[in-house]
């Protein structure tokens, strides 16, 4: 059952994994990154890797595993709102999972995301349709959390609008759709 509901996980996290093996991938912001899943892969590739998270508590546990990695690949954290946050740095890849769901404005972050990045933006954007996207936006209502999930038409305006659609490789994973953004 577990693997019903976490196949859409596997795959973006697969596909992501897979785009930076690449050479010419050297520095990747995780940008919501959660308890790290993603940066202990990235930094086992080898890349220079930056974390950004708005929560603190989710920051201490990816340092928590970092530390006990024992991988000398570059590494930081950064506690902010990425959208108030200014990086003096771009990135050659930007990695956004999980991000979009709290998203009111998702074509002023993509428009961001753009500056940010020299080379590839990988992307994930939970669609609005079928019965777990039914059961989660009641969940969140009840707790009083904003969510904001995708159509695949509005998806493709937010792109067209942040003027990044004719850039954009659109994977629909079932639950969402995983977009990859070469520059």
């Amino acid at each position: 059952m577990d693997q019903l509901f976490r196949k859409d996980i596997e795959i973006r996290f697969d596909a992501t994994i897979a785009l930076t093996e690449k050479d010419s991938i050297k520095s990747v912001l995780d940008i919501g990154c959660g308890p790290g899943h993603f940066v202990v892969k990235f930094l086992e590739q080898g890349k220079e890797v930056t974390a950004l998270d708005i929560a603190p508590s989710m920051l201490e546990i990816t340092k928590k595993r970092v530390e006990s990695m024992q991988i000398n690949s570059k590494f930081e954290t950064i506690l902010a709102d990425y959208a108030e946050y200014e990086f003096s740095n771009k990135f050659d890849a930007v990695c956004v999972m999980g991000f979009f769901d709290y998203v009111q404005e998702p074509v002023k972050i993509l428009k961001k995301l753009l500056t940010e990045t020299n080379k590839e933006l990988y992307l994930y954007f939970p669609d609005n349709k079928g019965w777990l996207a039914w059961q989660r936006k009641i969940r969140y209502k009840l707790r009083n959390c904003p969510l904001y999930l995708y159509s695949k038409d509005y998806l493709d305006a937010c792109l067209k609008e942040a003027d990044c659609f004719h850039l954009a490789e659109i994977r629909d994973t079932d639950r969402g759709y995983y977009v990859i953004i070469r520059k």
